[in-house]
């Protein structure tokens, strides 16, 4: 039978008022209060009473109205709630104490497992609860989705598009409303045919405060439907909205006791208007758009909605990431500093959209999903393709609980000229990037889900993902939706060096030097790692070295050296010339990228330095190498470089030995995996 957390039930007067204290505070820490009180409140309970239907989702005291929107907007749409609420679930027939439910996360379908305790507090459920008192799929399945983030406080607050996002794998769009905001009843219409998802949002700087006319702003509703209906010669346009709640409703004009419903056909009047308080109303579009802020679509993801119906299939690519402060968070700004080393995807359009009849009505979106698709323009106009574009946040809700909120994230689109477009292979195109033009609207907000439906005419463009502020660390997870034929790759470089411009020119060693040398190696003319760095402490004094920056090369980085130049842990005088050359070589590189000789130089500048110095590396090597040799101020020191340099030059050559052909996939057994590995 189901059980539930009992807060307060027969405990002593002391404890109670602790334990509303607690209620009071934090919602879902009183959970953990006395979880030994525990008992059962309904005796015959059901997963599911009949079917489930939008008024089984009634808000209780959790502000997690976003989340209940969502939920009811669902249940309109059967073959998408089953696939969030697998059926065959009860507490009768195989009852395991247990419950099944998929939520889609960043890309993948999670199974989320939850048993049947629920939060109870004087025999009724604390949280969402159904008309049906002996109903329990509802309350479940916020259960399983407060499991996936941590816990029931982290569902405070939110956008409906994220829970959208989750229940279908959709994308999550926001139309902000105007009072003449044009075709959005047809667009509406278009919605709801294709099964997206659509809410509505009243927004308030205080919080939900309820209107005279029965609405309450800064409150998250579900739009569940529209309708045409004429009177004489006026056609007026309704929305039928629902308040999660499951009560409190509008009594505007054509609310559930309106007389203006006498005047419409009864079957009509029969088959649109429910006079009960159940939370749905309906409303006049004008009366909508004096009322509400914003309009939030999730449009179904090509997986959900299957083959595209003109036989072509859907296009879609999906690229997972991370910003990395010090290495490619470099901020929103495309005239910054830093703004090169944001991650870059370049995208490709192919086709044109289809042509289509115009539609007088059409919404604002055009393209795939909300409105359907608009063909190339007639009359000479340009062809378009549409793209919808969609940045996501992982895992940040979850982070709640340690006081992070979600950034403030976007993307920038810019057109590559033909003529660049071979200069766009690798981040060596940072000198390029100013010179581009944006090919749309830059899209910036303080949402997990960040989505723009873009209308661009063939061609090559470059897409690049960032943090509002250079520094702030995400991942993230960028998708690329079209009908028509596209490409995207993200912008990387292929692992390889030159060995032989790494190879420096033999140059015999100044007279000074190679009597320091000897001195200190005494009489078997080689050198230890101690003996290395006593060598370089003096040779790279102010003054000594033919170089503008002067740096100690500490004990380890001699020991790197060694390794890498020297045979059996000591190092020749033939040896020390060729390690010799290597650091004047490394150490001309690191000066051009200290600017202001100020002895490092900025982190997001490493890759340039290490491509300067015959290196070209992947965007995760290079992160895994910028994450391990920048200082906690961002910066990298010539020692910090060097000991980088060494440590590649040594696995470069090392994996050189194990190449057949010069070039390819490079296989090593486990011990010429360690040996490799011992060089870091």
């Amino acid at each position: 039978m189901l059980t539930g957390k009992v807060l307060t039930a027969g405990l002593s007067k002391d404890v109670k008022v602790t334990a509303q204290l607690l209620l009071n505070k934090k919602l879902c820490r009183c959970l953990l209060v006395f979880p030994s009180a525990q008992k059962e409140f309904c005796e015959k309970p059901q997963f599911i009473c009949e079917d489930m239907s939008r008024t089984d989702v009634c808000q209780g005291r959790l502000g997690n109205c976003w989340f209940l929107a969502a939920a009811a907007s669902l249940t309109l749409y059967p073959r998408l709630l089953y696939r969030v609420v697998p059926p065959g679930q009860s507490f009768q027939d195989g009852y395991a104490g247990v419950f099944h439910f998929r939520l889609w996360q960043f890309g993948r379908w999670v199974d989320v497992v939850v048993d049947d305790k629920l939060p109870v507090q004087e025999g009724k459920l604390m949280f969402v609860h159904s008309e049906q008192r002996n109903e329990f799929w509802a309350p479940l399945l916020e259960k399983a989705y407060a499991k996936l983030h941590g816990s029931y406080e982290t569902m405070r607050g939110g956008h409906m598009n994220e829970a959208f996002v989750d229940f279908t794998g959709g994308v999550g769009e926001v139309l902000y409303l105007r009072q003449n905001t044009p075709g959005l009843f047809p667009a509406l219409r278009h919605a709801l045919a294709k099964e997206s998802l659509v809410g509505a949002t009243a927004l308030s700087d205080r919080g939900e405060i309820r209107t005279e006319e029965g609405l309450v702003k800064g409150h998250a509703y579900s739009v569940t439907g529209t309708h045409k209906v004429s009177l004489g010669f006026t056609k007026v346009r309704l929305l039928r909205l629902r308040n999660p709640w499951g009560r409190v409703e509008w009594t505007g004009a054509w609310s559930d006791s309106c007389p203006r419903w006498d005047a419409i056909p009864t079957e009509w009047r029969d088959a649109l208007m429910v006079k009960k308080e159940d939370g749905e109303f309906w409303m006049e579009l004008q009366d909508f758009l004096s009322h509400f802020n914003t309009v939030q679509i999730c449009s179904l993801s090509p997986e959900v909605l299957g083959p595209s119906p003109a036989g072509g299939g859907w296009h879609i690519h999906t690229f997972q990431g991370r910003w990395v402060r010090g290495f490619n968070s470099g901020g929103s700004q495309p005239g910054a500093e830093t703004f090169w080393t944001n991650p870059q995807f370049r995208l490709t359009l192919l086709e044109p959209d289809e042509e289509e009849d115009d539609d007088d009505e059409e919404g604002p979106w055009g393209g795939w999903g909300a409105a359907g698709a608009r063909g190339p323009a007639r009359g000479g106009r340009m062809p378009k393709c549409t793209v919808l574009l969609s940045l996501i946040q992982r895992n940040r809700r979850r982070l709640r609980a340690k006081g992070l909120t979600y950034l403030t994230v976007g993307f920038h689109v810019f057109q590559i000229p033909e003529e660049l477009l071979g200069a766009w292979d690798s981040p060596r195109s940072r000198a390029l990037l100013p010179t581009l033009l944006r090919a749309d609207r830059s899209v910036f907000c303080a949402r997990r889900d960040v989505s723009r439906r873009c209308r661009l005419p063939p061609g090559h463009y470059l897409v690049v993902p960032s943090a509002a502020r250079a520094g702030e660390e995400a991942d993230f997870t960028l998708r690329i939706f079209s009908e028509r034929g596209h490409t995207a790759v993200e912008i990387d470089d292929v692992i390889s060096a030159d060995l032989e411009a790494l190879t420096v020119p033999y140059e015999p060693l100044e007279l000074e030097l190679v009597q320091l040398f000897l001195e200190l190696a005494g009489g078997e003319e080689e050198l230890d790692a101690y003996q290395l760095h006593t060598l370089l402490s003096i040779a790279l004094e102010p003054g000594r070295a033919n170089t503008r920056t002067q740096g100690e090369i500490g004990l380890r980085t001699c020991e790197q050296l060694l390794q890498c130049f020297g045979r059996g842990g000591h190092l020749s005088l033939h040896h020390f010339q060729e390690l010799w050359g290597h650091l004047l070589l490394w150490q001309g590189t690191f000066d051009k990228f200290d600017e202001d000789a100020s002895g490092t130089m900025n982190s997001y500048e490493l890759r340039l330095a290490l491509n300067a110095a015959g290196f070209h590396l992947n965007n995760q090597l290079t992160q895994a190498l910028t994450s391990r040799y920048r200082d906690s101020r961002l910066r990298v020191d010539l020692e910090r470089f060097v000991s980088c340099a060494a440590q590649l030059t040594c696995i470069f050559r090392h994996c050189s030995q194990h190449l057949a052909g010069g070039e390819g996939v490079v296989c090593l057994t486990h011990r010429q995996w360690s040996e490799v590995a011992s060089f870091s």
